[in-house]
């Protein structure tokens, strides 16, 4: 046996063997660069390495390719390196540099026409607002890369991407609260590809959730199970089957299995360095101990519950920001072109209107239109601030780690005025401040947040110091100002 470092030469070296072997042998066809072999042979196997966790060589792979790319000025080469590389970034917890990857690759995208490419950064950009905690904005997203998939003549492509975009349009719906929608998506996606394991395993959690169907959730959860390759390495979908499979015998009230299955997930998740889904297996595991009645096990794991939760949300913000700034670089965009239609149009009346008359019916017209409008807009508003911050209660009675970051996307302006008081205010004190917000008592925040009721008086008194908030202003009425 080598050394453990000799070990790791030597396949690297191997690797390096490969790649020349598959730049010469495939890349490459009598002499000549192809494209669509380049394309083909890059997404298989960067798929392969995916599946394992393999995230080092599956970075250096599309580094490799990359440096192809650009050495043959293959644009369509570069755009799906530049995608694949930020996909890697976002898997492994690097949101913010996954969001640059998908500005370059964005970038180069302006300067070719191809649908498949663009259906595919969308369905990136989608992914990473939804681990991020932007479910509305990665639903709209995922429609984007919905409608461009609609002109892809390729069907086996059009299929491939269509299969995934379904997929993650459930997994966004159930997110966002919505199963009724997600399971349509989730039948669509079956239509396509019934034995793929992340939509088989979605369509065990429905089951085991919603339809409350356990004999077929199990059924499904079989499935994605036999449908895994046992290559010797982690594989990043048996964490999720193994999930889920810890949902399903909690469910059985078999709470010693359960917890099998969830340190399972929690191993795989931990290896293959998937961040934000780490603190939601732990609060499965103190929930699991809380009913086998151990309550210093339960202590500890909502202990790490809450380590890991901070830390995802202290990486989450700052790629929150990133992502909502691009969001209204987006619109600004938008609406630029929209104004110089307008012009275009303004600019038509008037060449082809030329009785006055005709122009001030139309002018009226246009204003009564428009005052209608506001007033369905106006309605509409209130409708959807009533939804939101229904929802935003639930989450908090949840204790849900998405929590604050709904409540940044309702309230944009709230976060950033507390921090220009104090821009020490972490994770846990920004939440607080938006249950304060929300009108929640102290004995409610006590309940929620799993302390006790002198703690929270305690934390109110540290905040008024912090805020420079008078003993004699309620801290809601001070909040509800800002």
């Amino acid at each position: 046996m080598f050394p453990p470092q000799l070990n790791r030469i030597f396949y690297s070296y191997k690797l390096f063997l490969l790649c020349l072997l598959c730049y010469s042998g495939s890349v490459y066809s009598q002499g000549t660069f192809s494209h669509q072999k380049f394309d083909s042979i890059l997404l298989k196997k960067t798929e392969s390495l995916r599946i394992q966790g393999d995230y080092e060589n599956l970075v250096r792979l599309n580094k490799d390719y990359l440096n192809l790319a650009q050495e043959k000025n293959y644009k369509e080469g570069i755009i799906l390196c530049y995608i694949n590389i930020s996909n890697i970034s976002a898997t492994i917890g690097n949101y913010k540099r996954g969001l640059s990857y998908l500005s370059l690759a964005e970038k180069e995208l302006k300067k070719v026409n191809s649908s498949v490419l663009k259906a595919r950064l969308f369905q990136e950009h989608a992914q990473l607002n939804a681990v991020i905690g932007l479910y509305k904005s990665a639903l709209d997203l995922n429609s984007k890369g919905l409608f461009y998939l609609k002109s892809i003549s390729d069907q086996e492509k059009r299929k491939f991407y269509l299969y995934r975009l379904y997929a993650n349009r459930a997994d966004f719906l159930y997110k966002a609260n919505n199963p009724d929608s997600a399971y349509i998506y989730l039948q669509k996606g079956k239509r396509i590809d019934g034995q793929g394991v992340l939509l088989t395993t979605l369509l065990a959690k429905h089951h085991l959730m919603y339809s409350k169907r356990r004999d077929s959730a199990f059924i499904y959860l079989h499935k994605a199970s036999a449908k895994i390759v046992n290559t010797g390495k982690v594989n990043v979908q048996s964490a999720f089957v193994d999930l889920t499979y810890g949902d399903y015998y909690f469910a059985l009230e078999d709470y010693k299995i359960a917890l099998e299955y969830y340190n399972k997930a929690l191993d795989y998740y931990s290896k293959t360095n998937r961040l934000y889904n780490i603190p939601g297996v732990y609060e499965s595991i103190a929930k699991t101990y809380k009913m086998l009645n151990e309550p210093q096990k339960e202590e500890e794991a909502m202990k790490k519950y809450t380590e890991e939760k901070t830390a995802l949300e202290n990486i989450q913000n700052e790629a929150i920001n990133i992502s909502i700034d691009h969001m209204l670089s987006d619109k600004d965009e938008e609406s630029n072109g929209f104004q110089k239609r307008i012009y275009l149009y303004i600019g038509l009346i008037v060449i082809l209107s030329l009785v006055i008359f005709i122009l001030l019916y139309r002018h009226n017209r246009a204003l009564r239109q428009k005052k209608n409008e506001f007033k369905s807009e106006a309605l509409s508003l209130k409708s959807r601030i009533n939804d939101s911050f229904e929802e935003l209660v639930s989450l908090a009675k949840k204790n849900d780690s998405t929590f604050l970051t709904r409540f940044q996307e309702i309230y944009p302006e709230f976060c950033p005025r507390l921090l220009e008081i104090n821009p020490k205010l972490g994770a846990s004190e920004l939440t607080f401040c938006a249950m304060i917000k929300l009108n929640f008592t102290s004995k409610e925040i006590a309940e929620y947040t799993f302390i006790q009721h002198k703690s929270v008086q305690q934390k109110k008194h540290r905040l008024r110091k912090k805020l420079n908030v008078p003993t004699e202003q309620e801290l809601f009425i001070f909040f509800d100002s800002l």
